[in-house]
């Protein structure tokens, strides 16, 4: 059998693959063997922190071809999914958008699937595991946060491994991932910020139809963001007012100081390289830290956005937060501004208008949560009714499945969505109602 070496990103190595050759010197390592074929995790963990790629032969693989084929195809950089060549139709106001954004969204996952219509797990089956998967990202990130603050090197193998349950959780449903970062966003804990960036990455890389390494690079790269801000004084970084001249100097400093701590580690891709340099350049070149306007890469355009989500949505020391429905709007409003018209709308197909776990107002006065989202109609996704027109809680939950409504005012049984309320409104804690069915009205 002829030789066949193929070309695959260590992120995406299994055992059984021949490493016959690195992306750099075998001397360069402390691999003794020149070509072996890999036997153990530990040997991917090392492989990883010293190469981004390496050559795979097929000939000498226990690993099918058909295996290292699909873990090239989840390999290399990623062409811009949002540039005029691909984008086939304009930018449209939101509460008018038909259709899709072409055939891109496919051809990005070179053949493998993206998110699907049907067969997703129950939110009520899935949020227990998507809870799980968000809690051991928190642990990881405790650790990787305390080297941070020391200046030390990080080892980015665990944030990859901790990652991976989450990305299934969200291929899986990534309704269940939406819902439980609204529900952490009201608890108290120093990493909620962080890791819910992280929950938007991933369910806008997989409305895109990302996967393997792509997917856990947003994801990784999304939790690193603000590693520099372990770097800059407390008394700035939770000053409960605006920051003056002198300390917001100080608080931009934060995205150097993240690229220092990035720069004495190991095997990071260039992908989470760019998030962290880039994620608060804007579209219109009001950004910094260098002001940059249609240079930035895709990922780091994606940074900014997500980025820019999760403040809105958040408590911050000088800001109260917006609704969820309300943030969505001000995108849409930033779109062509301050982002890049095509992301904003990417975004917007992920998460929804209304996105998964948010409080909403029906045009009834009713108050419900939003469960579930309907790919085919994004201004009507499927809801858990809470309060009735007079404020009281409901004797018996019901799901309002919006897209089976009349949506016009002289049609009986109507009902549309007419605003949002801030997470945690009426003392709705939206937790135990995505751990178990509902019945349906």
């Amino acid at each position: 059998m002829l030789q066949k070496r193929i070309k695959v990103d260590t992120a995406n190595l299994a055992q059984g693959m021949y490493v016959a050759q690195l992306d750099r010197s075998w001397l360069e390592t402390p691999f003794i063997k020149h070509g072996f074929q890999v036997s153990s995790e530990d040997e991917i963990g090392l492989l990883r922190k010293f190469c981004k790629h390496v050559y795979v032969d097929v000939s000498q693989s226990d690993a099918s071809e058909q295996d290292i084929l699909q873990a090239h195809q989840e390999s290399g950089a990623l062409n811009d999914p949002f540039s005029a060549s691909q984008i086939r139709r304009p930018m449209v106001a939101a509460g008018k958008r038909r259709g899709r954004l072409g055939g891109f969204l496919r051809r990005l996952a070179s053949g493998s699937a993206g998110a699907t219509e049907g067969g997703r797990t129950p939110i009520h089956v899935e949020a227990p595991r998507a809870m799980e998967a968000y809690v051991a990202v928190g642990a990881t990130m405790e650790d990787v946060l305390r080297k941070g603050k020391k200046g030390r090197p990080l080892d980015i193998e665990p944030l990859y491994a901790a990652v991976a349950p989450m990305a299934a959780s969200v291929q899986r449903n990534p309704d269940a991932m939406a819902w439980l970062g609204f529900v952490r966003k009201r608890e108290p804990g120093h990493f909620s910020y962080t890791i819910t960036t992280a929950v938007w990455a991933l369910i806008m890389g997989h409305g895109m139809g990302l996967t393997g390494r792509r997917l856990s690079n947003l994801a990784v790269g999304a939790l690193l963001l603000d590693i520099g801000n372990t770097q800059i004084p407390k008394s700035i970084g939770t000053k409960p007012g605006p920051l003056t001249d002198e300390e917001y100097s100080v608080m931009r400093m934060h995205v150097d100081y993240g690229l220092k701590i990035i720069g004495k580690s190991s095997g990071v891709p260039d992908e989470v390289i760019h998030m962290i340099r880039y994620h608060h350049e804007r579209f219109d070149g009001s950004g910094y830290p260098e002001g940059l306007s249609g240079d930035v890469p895709v990922y780091g355009r994606i940074a900014g956005l997500i980025d820019c989500y999760d403040a809105m949505i958040s408590r911050r020391p000088y800001a109260d937060p917006k609704c969820a429905y309300d943030a969505v709007r001000e995108l849409n409003r930033l779109a062509g501004k301050k982002f890049q018209p095509e992301v904003v709308e990417q975004f917007v197909r992920a998460i929804g208008m209304f996105p998964t776990g948010s409080l909403v107002e029906l045009n009834t006065g009713e108050i419900a949560i939003v469960i579930e989202q309907n790919a085919q109609h994004r201004l009507r996704p499927k809801l858990l009714v809470m309060l009735n027109a007079d404020r009281l809680p409901v004797r018996n939950n019901k799901v309002v499945d919006l897209s089976t409504r009349p949506d016009r005012s002289d049609r009986r049984n109507a009902r549309w969505i007419t605003g949002g309320f801030e997470a945690g409104s009426f003392d709705i804690d939206p937790k135990d109602y995505f751990l178990r069915p509902a019945g349906r009205a």
